[in-house]
């Protein structure tokens, strides 16, 4: 089945309310979010299957199958730490109060956690202040690559990095007017 069909199909089964749409297999999931990714997928059709697939309350396969399509879109690396400290606050960020997470991973390097944070610009519904305003206002790179975030991890004089979804999943990242446009 090509992906335009399965798209088709999958928007039949999960669009159709909270009592009657259907769960859909993590094998399907996978391809139509990969198939959305790489941009094979126009944008109402993407925005109708993200929408339909949160109303009807992703299933733990669904969200499995989400997740396998984001890896393989997603620049991961390999370190030489031994262990790595890996915050995420939410994407939309902080309306009412500072992310003091942001102040973490310098903290947590001199104490021997190396850490990665990662975020991006501004996203709805919140347009909040996020790692990477705080980041950028203290006069950091926040558009280190991938690699460059790694070499700054692996480096004990350093011991951390921001890292912007734009550098380590494009594809999703590309995805951030379509979330603007849905608001919730």
């Amino acid at each position: 089945m090509n992906t335009q069909n399965l798209i088709h199909s999958i928007i039949q089964r999960i669009a159709t309310g909270p009592e009657l749409s259907k769960n859909i297999e993590t094998e399907e999931v996978e391809v139509a979010m990969s198939a959305i990714l790489s941009g094979e997928i126009d944008e109402v059709q993407s925005a109708i299957f993200l929408i339909a697939l949160r109303m009807k309350r992703e299933t733990m396969d669904e969200n499995i199958g989400i997740l396998k399509a984001l890896l393989r879109f997603t620049d991961s690396q390999k370190t030489t730490v031994n262990d790595l400290v890996d915050l995420g606050d939410p994407y939309s960020g902080y309306n009412r109060s500072i992310p003091i997470s942001t102040f973490l991973p310098p903290l947590l390097a001199e104490l021997g956690l190396p850490t990665v944070i990662h975020g991006l610009d501004s996203v709805s519904p919140k347009y909040g202040l996020t790692h990477r305003h705080i980041n950028q206002a203290l006069g950091m790179n926040v558009d280190l690559s991938v690699n460059e975030s790694k070499a700054r991890i692996e480096d004990s004089e350093i011991g951390w990095s921001y890292v912007d979804q734009n550098q380590y999943c494009k594809p999703l990242h590309d995805l951030v007017p379509l979330r603007n446009k849905v608001v919730k």
